[in-house]
């Protein structure tokens, strides 16, 4: 499979129908996505992974799941495609490439798999894993048929990806890594762009430049007009629309009605007004929900099927994920890990229970962004009535001289630390609480047993 050094991957780039592909590190939330995608396509599709209990979700959809040592599989494989996780001198990779088996990474994989499709392509420092959930349901609900790829399980598919017959495919877009550099969308949507992901590019200059290259390759640019650093890739196409609350956005969101079980909404352009119902609180959802339905639009969606495409939206797992609600006590899990992501959901969090205790619970993920943000985390976190933090995640870096969580405790007076073994003693509760778990690491984990026990099921909970 010649590939030019530069040019985007495209589907000639993939083995034909059929035939066998493996994906290592295939129990992460992008590798899975790619593999039920793959199997869609009719690929037989096999993969290993460290976590062998957290990829096995994927053999009840005919992949085969093996031990990292098995190098059968892999020996049989027309592709190898492979995690931005693992280093390049993997031993499975070096087998692969020593046997002449073509190898890629998994961004250049999707691209290869989408690049010949019309790509929608959602990419944004935060709100894109939301934006592009909504704007999958919503062309479903138009009747596009899209195959869409998503960064968190969404509940009416049972799974992170939907498989489509249609032209169309939507697709998360990931900054990280550069990987969504390797896509050629015909749509570009940009949630948001703030000093994120530093460790790979350096600064935010080079963050901007990797955003505005992504947007220019588009022949349509839709970004988010409340977000600075989106309106600054915005002025870098010609053709760009806006969405948001702003009142010169090309797709403004009012909202009519909130609650804690959704919200009626309205869309204005210069030409109609579209009423809407969204089934998720907070006004970051409404915001993400006219993004979604603008790009809907732009695709060619009828407006009159769009009105109830997002009224059973109730989020994405791990986004304001309600799992466990009583009269003393509403515990949430929540991805956030970014600053303005804390906040929002917070807020949002704030406007659907008022008048409870909000106690948050927060896990820091990686050194090197609780270094550059630490302040910025105890400025969110003083939002809450009671903010704990949990030791840092480092999930793929290695500690940083004088990082911990401290840099935060100590950027704010009235912040706590918590300690993983110390979490049901914040289920005797006094007085009706909201016990809301963040972050983008393990401390998921944490919310589920926290959950059980105030479901009353303390031995299943310490058990775990």
């Amino acid at each position: 499979m010649p590939m030019t050094e530069f040019a985007l991957p495209r589907r000639s780039d993939l083995p034909s129908a059929g035939q066998p592909v493996f994906l290592l590190g295939i129990a992460g939330a992008g590798m899975q996505a790619l593999a039920l995608a793959l199997v869609s396509e009719g690929y037989d599709v096999s993969g290993s992974d460290r976590d062998l209990e957290a990829a096995r979700t994927l053999e009840k959809h005919s992949v085969r799941i093996v031990r990292e040592s098995d190098m059968t599989a892999i020996s049989h494989a027309g592709l190898v495609v492979y995690s931005a996780a693992l280093a390049e001198d993997h031993p499975a990779l070096r087998e692969a490439r020593s046997a002449g088996i073509p190898t890629l990474k998994r961004a250049r994989a999707l691209g290869a798999l989408v690049n010949d499709r019309l790509l929608a392509a959602v990419a944004g420092t935060h709100g894109k894993t939301t934006v592009t959930t909504m704007l999958a349901l919503a062309t479903e609900r138009a009747g596009l048929d899209p195959l869409a790829l998503i960064g968190g399980r969404v509940a009416p598919w049972g799974s992170n990806m939907r498989p489509g017959a249609g032209d169309l495919a939507v697709v998360e877009a990931d900054e990280f890594d550069r990987s969504f550099l390797e896509l050629d969308p015909d749509l570009a949507i940009v949630t948001s762009v703030e000093a994120e992901h530093l460790e790979c590019y350096g600064d935010i200059e080079a963050l901007e430049t990797g955003f505005r290259t992504f947007a220019t390759r588009a022949q349509r640019l839709l970004v988010c007009a409340d977000d600075a650093g989106a309106m600054r890739i915005a002025d870098s196409h010609e053709s760009a629309r806006t969405y948001g609350f702003a009142s010169d956005a090309t797709y403004r969101v009012g909202v009519v009605e909130a609650g804690r079980a959704g919200q009626s909404c309205l869309l204005y352009t210069e030409a109609e007004t579209l009423p809407f119902r969204l089934g998720a609180p907070g006004a970051h959802n409404a915001q993400n929900a006219v993004g979604a339905i603008a790009a809907a639009l732009w695709l060619g969606a009828e407006p009159a099927r769009l009105a109830d495409s997002l009224e059973q939206f109730r989020g994405v797992e791990r986004r304001l994920q309600v799992l466990h609600e009583s009269d003393e006590i509403v515990v949430i899990d929540d991805y956030a890990h970014h600053p303005t992501e804390v906040r929002a959901t917070l807020e949002a969090v704030g406007s659907a229970w008022p008048g409870r205790q909000l106690v948050a619970v927060f896990q820091p993920h990686l050194y090197s962004r609780t270094r550059d943000h630490a302040v910025n985390f105890a400025t969110a976190l003083a939002e809450a009535d009671r903010a704990l933090v949990l030791p840092v995640y480092g999930a793929r870096e290695t500690p940083i001289s004088g990082v911990s969580r401290d840099l935060i405790i100590e950027a704010r007076r009235g912040i706590e630390t918590v300690e993983p073994d110390e979490i049901e003693t914040l289920i005797a509760v006094s007085h009706p609480t909201v016990l809301l778990f963040m972050g983008a690491g393990d401390v998921t984990a944490l919310a589920h047993q926290a959950a059980r026990f105030a479901s009353g099921d303390p031995i299943d909970a310490l058990g775990d």
